[in-house]
This record gives C-alpha cells, structure tokens and sequence, in this order.
C-alpha cells in the first residue's frame, strides 16, 4: 500500500524544483518591448531600399548585425541583475537556486548565439565595408547598451528621457542599412536616421501622455498634466520642422509625417479620462504601427 507523505520542507522543495524544470525549460531570451521592434526594422528598411542595392548579402550580414545587437541586451540584463539582487539579498533559497540555475542556462545560450550571430555578421562586414564607420556604429551600439541596462536595472527604463535616447539608438540602424546597402554614406543616410528619430521620439512622449491620462482616469484627485503638455510640445516641434522643410526647399519631405501627425493630433485630443475607454488598447496599438508603416513607406517613396 503506497504511503502518503506530508508535503515538508523537503518535499516542498521538491515540488518546486520539478515546477521549475517543466517550465523553464531551455530557450533563447527575448526582448519583451514590442515598440523597439518597429523602431529598428522600419529604418532598417528605409535606409537599405533608399540606399540601392538593398537585395545582397552585405544587407543581411547588416540585418544580422543589428538584431544580434538588440537581442544580445536580454541575456545582459539577466547577469546585471542577478548580480544587483545577490549584493543586496545575499544567496537565494533552494527553489529559487533551481530556477536561477535554469534562467542561467538560457541566458548563457542566449549570449553564445547573440555573440556568436553578431561577431559573423560583424566580420564579414568589416572585410567588405569601410572600417570607420563601422567602428563608430559599433562603439556606439556598445555605449547605447550599457547605458540603457545600467538605468533598466535602476527601474529608470520608463523615464522618457532615456526612452527617447534609446529611439535615436534604435532608429539608427538605418544608417548600417545604408552603409551595406551602398558602400558608404551619402546625405539621405543621416535625413532618414533624422527623420525617423524624431517621429520615434514623438510617438514615445505620445505614449507616455496616454499612459497618464489612463492614470488620471482612476483617480479622483487631481493628476499630473506634464506627459501631455510634453506631448503637445513635441507636436508643436515637429509642425516646426515641417515649416522649415518647407520653407528651405524639401517640401517633399513634409509628406511622410502627415499620417503619423494627423493621428497623434487626433489622440492627444482623445486623451480625456472620460473619453479614454472609448478605443481599446489593442486598436490603439495597431494605428500606430500602421501610421509608423506609412511614414517608412513614404520616406522611401520621396527619396527614391
């Protein structure tokens, strides 16, 4: 007859310890910020089209350069952070051991591949590239990384400031697309990469005011209004811009900030709390990656 054991100490450790192996499982770390994607992918696109030959070898050597970079954050992330809990809370409990075994397993599969991928992809590139633009996108990438997990471990990953930075990072991956794409820079490489961090950046402080209308809404005292005003000034700066393409010969390049404009006017004239319920999050979400989409596609339009 089988005997049945109290769940003690042991067991209970057990248990967990088995929970553990069945979920974590052996996978590669992922970035969880949806956003990011389309802020690297879209000028990634725009700058190899814009570039010319953007069907080669040298743009997907480019392509995984890029995301090898974004990906190789992740398994960062987990080490930094790992070290920040154990200084402060010292060695963890068993189950948590277990866990943080497994979590370790995946991040260091996760930091071969995303080396690996980046350091292949990187020299073919140098044999095939000049090298200092190379070394300047690569030192770059290198400080945009660090910066951002140093404040990410520090719970500072939300603050708009850093966000915006790390859009400017992100959107220049147009001018790798470029470079591969073309051999070299040319001036519509820094008017993409320039062009599209400040829609990045308007679309992030956009956020940030739905964000605080949304807080505002479940709570009956008054709420802060300075995501907003930031928002309505970012506006204002891009009509500003707008004037002075205009005004200085490149009309053209007025055209692809009209989708993303007109709808970021149309938002921040919703973000009322007692309008706010009216547009599902998910709606939300995909209007703007569709304006994002337009915008890409009309650059490439007016440059080509």
């Amino acid at each position: 007859m089988p005997v049945h054991r109290p769940a003690g100490p042991e067991n209970g450790d057990r248990s967990v310890l088995n929970a553990t192996q069945r979920q974590a499982g052996r996978r590669l770390l992922l970035p969880r910020e949806h956003g990011a994607w389309g802020m690297v992918s879209l000028p990634f696109l725009a700058g190899a089209v814009v570039g010319g030959d953007w069907v080669t070898v040298r743009v997907l050597a480019a392509l995984l350069a890029v995301f090898s970079v974004i990906l190789l954050r992740e398994p960062l992330l987990f080490y930094w952070r790992q070290r920040a809990a154990r200084n402060k809370y010292g060695c963890p409990s068993r189950p948590a051991a277990a866990s943080g075994g497994y979590e370790r397993r995946n991040a260091l599969l996760s930091l071969l591949i995303y080396c690996l991928g980046g350091a292949i992809a990187g020299l073919y590139l140098a044999a095939q590239l000049p090298l200092v633009p190379l070394l300047l996108l690569g030192c770059g990438a290198a400080l945009l990384t660090v910066v951002a997990a140093h404040f990410t471990v520090r719970n500072y990953q939300r603050h708009p400031v850093l966000q915006i930075a790390s859009a400017m990072g992100l959107t220049s991956s147009s001018l790798v697309a470029y470079l591969a794409s073309s051999g070299r820079w040319e001036a519509p490489a820094f008017w993409i990469w320039g062009l599209f961090a400040a829609h990045s950046s308007v679309s992030v402080l956009i956020v940030h005011a739905r964000l605080e209308t949304m807080i505002a809404a479940k709570t009956s005292a008054s709420a802060p209004t300075a995501d907003r005003r930031n928002a309505w000034i970012a506006q204002a700066g891009i009509g500003l811009l707008l004037a002075t393409l205009a005004i200085s010969g490149r009309p053209w390049l007025v055209l692809p900030f009209l989708p993303p404009l007109l709808l970021h006017i149309w938002e921040l004239r919703q973000f009322q709390p007692e309008k706010l319920h009216r547009l599902p999050m998910r709606r939300v979400g995909w209007m703007q990656l569709t304006a994002s989409v337009a915008f890409c596609l009309l650059l490439i339009a007016v440059w080509r």
